[in-house]
């Protein structure tokens, strides 16, 4: 008997039975700053500089920390006097196998081969990434580097690649050699018995589709996220890293000794002073070697100093293959390593034997310590050297990749530069591990960064042992990087999990993809055995399961959230929420991360003339020009949640970066004012790959910053004071408390001074002015109080208020500044007869309407308003509106479909959006971000839009985000309020949401208030 509905929902249940919960807005102290009759000394308030000023700026600031970077990227440390002989392997052949070609016709005739030089990483990807090809390189021993031929008769040559993308079959002279799958890990092969005077190597190389597959069904076995190099191809390569493949590492022939120093790891004891040591030596022969030694210093790389430790070992005897020997060794005198002064030292290791080195080799490290307290509440606060710290960085997604594989290591340099330039402390990189000298320049420079297993969505179940050995191929790549603090198994993990409801996407993704891929009990068991893995590679390392969980919480460690409330709309936390204090659910008593957020800003318009092709820059055909034919890029469908449509590639350039300079501005304040509960954040992401690559990027592809740049560098100056309100538009007659924060991500406790005036516009001295002493604890947030501001009352019907806030050291030296403006509006009403019907309408009236309200239908009104639609009104609502009277009828997406007249009315429920486009005579009414003050934060300007067959005039309107490819060019409109003439009456629906927001948002009172009173026909 087969399984009934409610057992197989019991069989795919999460394991953990507490669910995620939704973090509630912070209680907040009463306590307020002090109102003064003037500070203790005047202000020194600085200007905001300009966007030209910025970007002239950043120049002059990246060429100082080039200076600084100089003295950390020196290298002090001794030669090698047995230096790996080495060969680079660069220019293949290379051609793509057809379907059901065999290796024994790898050398047809017929078959044309192409040149390409190593690395190489190309498509297709996508449903056509089911693909095998050759890459092939011919050489003859005569004619390669006297280095291979004079070497010792016992030595070997080793075939080694740096990563191979995504199965590797080698070949050399019709042998098989060996294979290796994976995206990223280093391996190599002797292949000193297989040399010939003439030699062919052929490498086959397989692409498959990725476990996260493409489109709804298709999915295969590759071990690959969403992130990769990307290739020059403006139609698929450049977009959101598709999933190509190809040599992309190097290629070398080295000489190695049959007695091998393959492999250094130093694990630093910095509160016992001594480290680790461990020792990889790889025994190339089939005999037991004994009477070896190891001699080992430990010296500084990056300045000028005595050695902090030595030891010599005696070796009791090395087996076939690989050995790892360990030794605890005492250190003194060490610099610690931190991303201020990342001083790195070196272990050379020498293999002995009889006073003679064997063989030797040098590896980079640094003294630090990184954990996670899991004692503390909430647990996993982060902690680097004994001192607390927040991670605040960015992700990455093929930009490091590309300066590794051009060998373009200048500009690799300055891309970590341009991150700490914003203050940021870490990369995420993001979904895979990358090339060694990527971390190199990371220990170097300073960079913590977090290292994630290129798992996305789901893991199928016949790669469960392969992605486990993969996980150790992972830590042993980034366990001997100072810089490499953290890993993570898998981005976005997502439920397959059967509901009581078979129509939800959980259910429906059970059907499609259970018998594929492993479910949430599965999965945490994955990680409970990858966590084994790492272990073994590295017993200190900090590990989170999982990367933004859309099935948490996980069983073991911090928990991790990704939130694109300000693009794609309400996700993770609708935006008034976040800033308002809440989080979105997570696992709780714990510390979490935010791994992902941000919102789109298209490229730089140098960028596009340069590199774009043309036909993206082609004009529609009503004359305008829309961002519709840039591949991939989302702002065409998603910007209308958040701003109008332009006509021009410069206003969309130009609206585009200013909004998402703002959502990078507001979540960044918000997950700040969190760091009670939040110790990681990165934004998405810092530096774009290709043109049009990832636009969520701050930093375009030739390296020039965006607005939101210069945001997130001010958002993330370490030391610095927040000011909070939901209200940016408010009535001269109240008293609006705005919230001021400090804000540290230091590790030192601050002694501060907050002193904040309050200035009419245009004006040099101050109408108010408040002071108060505060404690800034290290890393985290502090409330300090509210600055109750009045205003002044003047005859201007609307105005500009100016905050200005900063924080003074005990010296009263001004630190940090923030400035906040407010618009100020003298309050206004109507004086109008009006029939009012419904608990919306009353309260709209109420609000806005400041005469009595003639309930008599039978009398001369101006207006009806309704938000309640029963047929017997509706009845009464007709013959006014044929007298020629006019109507606002309120609706929710509650509102049942009614008739009016021979026309159908309903409202079509969908995203909440927090901006409404509206006809250019009424944008000085500001409806966005509007603030309900029955909640006490920002929310919907509208929830639903308005369905009629009624003809009339969108005034105020949405977009429809999936408008069909004949539609490409002006997005169709959904109303949001419409103007519809019936005969001699008008009739005015309306969806803004109005509940909590009448009488708190000016803009949206004054529109109502011009459509009740007749003014806007």
């Amino acid at each position: 008997m087969g399984q009934d509905f409610f057992q197989s929902i019991a069989m795919t249940k999460h394991p953990d039975k507490h669910k995620d919960r939704e973090v509630p807005a912070p209680l907040l102290r009463e306590v307020q700053l002090e109102e003064v009759s003037r500070p203790k000394f005047h202000v020194p308030w600085q200007k905001d500089p300009s966007w030209e000023e910025q970007q002239e700026q950043f120049k002059q600031d990246l060429d100082r920390l080039r200076i600084w970077s100089k003295p950390f990227l020196k290298n002090y440390l001794p030669k090698m006097n047995l230096q790996i002989k080495t060969i680079q392997l660069e220019d293949f052949e290379f051609r793509y196998l057809e379907q059901n070609e065999v290796f024994m016709n790898q050398n047809d005739p017929e078959k044309k081969w192409t040149h390409v030089r190593i690395p190489d990483y190309k498509g297709p990807a996508e449903e056509d990434g089911n693909w095998e090809a050759y890459y092939k390189y011919e050489f003859s021993l005569a004619l390669l580097n006297q280095e291979i031929q004079s070497c010792q008769e016992k030595d070997r040559v080793v075939l080694r690649f740096q990563c191979v993308d995504y199965i590797a079959k080698v070949y050399l002279n019709g042998n098989y050699i060996g294979s290796h799958e994976g995206i990223f890990a280093p391996f190599s092969f002797d292949i000193t018995k297989y040399l010939e005077e003439d030699n062919e190597l052929i490498v086959l190389c397989k692409n498959e589709i990725p476990i996260l597959g493409t489109g709804p069904v298709l999915d295969g076995d590759k071990i690959y996220a969403a992130t990769g190099p990307g290739w020059d191809d403006s139609d698929l390569g450049w977009h959101h890293c598709p999933a190509g493949a190809g040599i992309f590492g190097k290629v070398e022939l080295q000489v190695r000794p049959e007695i091998y120093v393959d492999d250094i790891f130093v694990r630093p004891e910095i509160d016992l002073d001594y480290v680790e040591l461990r020792i990889g030596v790889h025994n190339y022969t089939l005999e037991v070697k004994e009477d070896y030694e190891f001699c080992i210093r430990l010296m500084p790389r990056n300045y000028v100093g005595k050695q902090i430790g030595e030891l010599t070992a005696h070796i009791s005897y090395i087996g076939p293959g690989k050995n790892e020997y360990r030794y605890r060794i005492p250190v003194k005198d060490y610099r610690l390593w931190c991303p201020d002064e990342p001083w790195l030292y070196g272990a050379f290791i020498e293999v002995k034997k009889d006073e003679h080195a064997i063989s030797e080799r040098i590896r980079n490290f640094g003294m630090k310590k990184f954990v996670s307290d899991e004692s503390c509440t909430p647990k996993g606060k982060f902690y680097l050297n004994n001192r607390p710290i927040v991670l605040r960085g960015a992700n990455e997604m093929g930009n490091l990749q590309q300066c590794a594989m051009s060998g373009n290591i200048s500009q690799l340099i300055d891309d970590i530069l341009i991150a700490k330039l914003c203050h940021m402390n870490f990369y995420r990189i993001t979904q895979r591990p990358v090339q060694d000298e990527i971390y190199d320049y990371f220990d170097m420079l300073g960079m913590m960064n977090q290292c994630d297993f290129p798992l996305f969505g789901f893991l199928r179940r016949p790669q469960v042992s392969e992605a486990l050995k993969q996980v150790g191929e992972m830590e042993h790549l980034v366990r001997g990087h100072v810089s490499t603090c953290m890993v993570t198994f898998i981005n976005e993990p997502m439920c397959i999990r059967r509901t009581e409801n078979p129509e939800d996407k959980f259910s429906k993704r059970y059907e499609m993809k259970g018998h594929r891929h492993l479910q949430r009990d599965e999965l945490e068991a994955f990680f409970q055995a990858a966590r084994k893995v790492i272990y073994i590679e590295n017993p200190d390392r900090v590990v989170k399961n999982a990367e933004g969980d859309y099935d948490g919480p996980t069983l073991e460690g911090m928990p991790d959230f990704h939130c694109y409330t300000m693009w794609y709309t309400n996700h993770g936390e609708p935006i008034g929420k976040l800033m308002r204090g809440y989080l979105p659910p997570v696992k709780e008593g714990w510390m979490t991360g935010c791994g992902e957020y941000g919102a789109e800003g298209l490229d730089n318009e140098d960028v596009m003339n340069k590199r774009y092709p043309k036909e993206w820059l082609k004009d529609s055909v009503d004359g305008n020009w829309y961002p519709d034919k840039i591949v991939k890029s989302q702002t065409y469908l998603v910007h209308g949640d958040w701003y109008k449509e332009q006509q021009n590639v410069h206003d969309w350039i130009v609206k585009s970066q200013e909004h998402q300079a703002k959502a990078t501005r507001l979540m960044t304040d918000a997950f700040r004012r969190r760091a009670d509960i939040i110790n990681q954040t990165a934004i998405h992401l810092l530096i774009d790959a290709w043109p049009a690559g990832w636009m969520k990027a701050l930093v375009d592809c030739e390296r020039n910053p965006k607005r939101a740049y210069f945001a997130y560098q001010k958002a993330l100056i370490p030391l610095r004071i927040n000011l909070y309100t939901g209200r940016n538009h408010v009535y001269d007659d109240e008293v609006v408390d705005i919230e001021a924060w400090l804000l540290n991500d230091t590790a030192e406790n601050r002694n501060l001074t907050i002193i904040a005036e309050i200035f009419e516009e245009g004006e040099d001295r101050p109408y108010q002015t408040f002071e108060k002493a505060a404690e800034a604890d290290a890393a985290n947030a502090c409330y300090a109080g509210k600055i109750n501001v009045r205003f002044q009352q003047r005859k201007e019907q609307n105005r500009t208020v100016i905050i200005k806030a900063g924080i003074f050291d005990e010296n009263y030296i001004l630190l940090n500044q923030e400035t906040l403006n407010l618009q100020i509006y003298r309050r206004q009403s109507t004086e109008i007869e009006s029939y009012v019907y419904g608990r919306a309408a009353q309260d709209l009236a109420d609000k806005l309407v400041y005469t009595k309200k003639k309930k008599i239908i039978g009398e001369t009104l101006d207006v009806w308003m309704l938000s309640k639609f029963d047929s017997d009104i509706l009845a009464k609502f007709e013959n006014y509106i044929k007298s020629g009277g006019r109507g606002i009828l309120l609706m929710t997406e509650d509102t049942p479909a009614f008739q009016l007249f021979e026309y159908q009315v309903s409202t079509r429920p969908g995203t909440e959006v927090f901006f409404a486009a509206a006809l250019d005579v009424y944008e000085k009414y500001s409806i966005e971000m509007v603030y309900n003050n029955k909640k006490g934060y920002v929310d919907a300007t509208a929830s639903c839009t308005i369905e009629t067959t009624i003809p009339g005039r969108d005034i105020v309107y949405t977009y429809d985000k999936k408008p069909t490819e004949s539609q490409l060019g002006p997005k169709p409109r959904k109303p949001i309020v419409k103007i519809c003439r019936i005969g001699m009456g008008t009739v005015i629906l309306v969806t803004l949401c109005c509940n909590g927001r009448i009488g708190y948002n000016p803009g949206l009172d004054q529109l109502m208030i011009k459509l009740i009173e007749g003014e806007i026909v």
